[in-house]
């Protein structure tokens, strides 16, 4: 009999026990995965979606918990882009509106001088007329609306009217409504108003002009926050929120699944004194006792990460794809979360059998062969 084989059989002789472990440990590692990457995948969403329209810098008023929470002076875009290096600066509106009976849509204004228009893609249609009650519809909304250039659709009690889709790839992109800047306002009852500013600079790769131009549009009023827009994304209170949450709850989840590999283990060690014993006595070491308890819970914490990492993986993939398309995180994001908490398993499983390991190594062959 192998080595391997006799810590097979020793997992078998309680196929309940070593199941549910197993089990424990899969849906901590799976929570862990699900949990992370829907907080990871948010903020990497919502970072992608600047990038693809080319946004290096974004003005906020500074202590704001959140994007939509931020009020600047829609004049604010004029001094801005006035400043040395600044290439172009547009205002945007930003917020969530009902859009139909039962969904809620990110609504975003810009001016009509905006450079978001002049790089807009449209997949069908035309730019909205200001004061025309027209909107454009990203591609994956109005796939799920059911909606098409010239259709109308109820946005916050009122009716508009699709003038075109947009063709973007970033999936909050293809998520939002965009309409011009002043029906928005007038939309939302805020005249000469807007969310934030965003900037793109004439040299983006300067590290030293853009921390020039940065403290530049800073100094033009107190409060303003400027920042890369990965920067902001990082310190945004909401998201933070919804990350240190998942966070907890994905640790909380590895705790409980060393709890889980510890009770085993110690169980199993409490049962199989007399044998442990025995092993001593025909001149096992202690290091070779220990290292095959510690390598019983490694192969219970193995089993449940390969299994949880597989069904976190399908669990982020199905949710990014099916229920928040919105929040999506790469598939590629998600293997590396997924190999992390299988990793984190095989960690949990050795330290929850570590004590019991520890314990069953200092048993004298005396002291255990004593006990039924």
């Amino acid at each position: 009999m192998t080595h391997f084989t006799f810590l097979l059989r020793n997992l078998a002789r309680r196929p309940g026990r070593s199941i549910f472990t197993i089990l424990g440990v899969a849906l901590a590692v799976a929570g862990f995965v699900l949990f992370y990457g829907l907080a990871e995948g948010m903020q990497q969403t919502a970072r992608i979606s600047l990038d693809e329209r080319d946004v290096h810098l974004i003005v906020t008023k500074r202590g704001t918990v959140e994007f939509f929470s931020s009020v600047l002076p829609e004049r604010l875009v004029e001094e801005i882009r006035r400043v040395p290096g600044v290439a172009d600066a547009t205002p945007e509106l930003a917020g969530l509106m009902t859009l139909g009976d039962d969904h809620q849509a990110l609504v975003a204004g810009w001016p009509p001088d905006s450079f978001e228009w002049r790089s807009m893609a449209l997949a069908a249609g035309a730019l909205p007329r200001p004061g025309m009650g027209e909107v454009l519809l990203g591609d994956l909304l109005a796939e799920g609306l059911g909606k098409g250039t010239g259709d109308e659709i109820e946005l916050d009690w009122g009716k508009v009217r699709i003038s075109g889709i947009t063709r973007f790839t970033a999936t909050l992109n293809r998520s939002m409504v965009v309409l011009p800047l002043a029906d928005l306002q007038r939309m939302m009852v805020k005249p000469g108003q807007v969310t934030l500013i965003e900037v793109r600079l004439a040299a983006p790769a300067d590290a030293a002009a853009t921390e020039t131009i940065r403290a530049a549009i800073t100094g033009l009023r107190p409060n303003l926050a400027v920042a890369p827009a990965e920067d902001l994304l990082r310190q945004n209170k909401s998201l933070l929120t919804i990350r240190h949450a998942a966070t907890a709850l994905a640790l909380l989840s590895l705790v409980v699944a060393s709890l889980s590999v510890l009770n085993t283990m110690a169980m199993a060690v409490e049962e199989r004194t007399r044998e442990i014993g025995i092993l001593a006595a025909i001149g096992w070491s202690r290091r070779r006792i220990l290292v095959t308890i510690v390598a019983e819970g490694l192969i219970l914490a193995g089993v449940g990460g390969t299994l949880g990492g597989g069904l976190g993986y399908a669990g982020s993939f199905a949710l990014s794809e099916f229920v928040l398309p919105g929040s999506g995180i790469s598939a590629a994001a998600i293997l590396q979360i997924a190999l992390a908490a299988g990793f984190a398993a095989l960690v949990i499983g050795s330290l929850g059998a570590l004590w019991p390991s520890w314990r069953a190594a200092r048993l004298s062959p005396a002291t255990a062969l004593r006990r039924q």
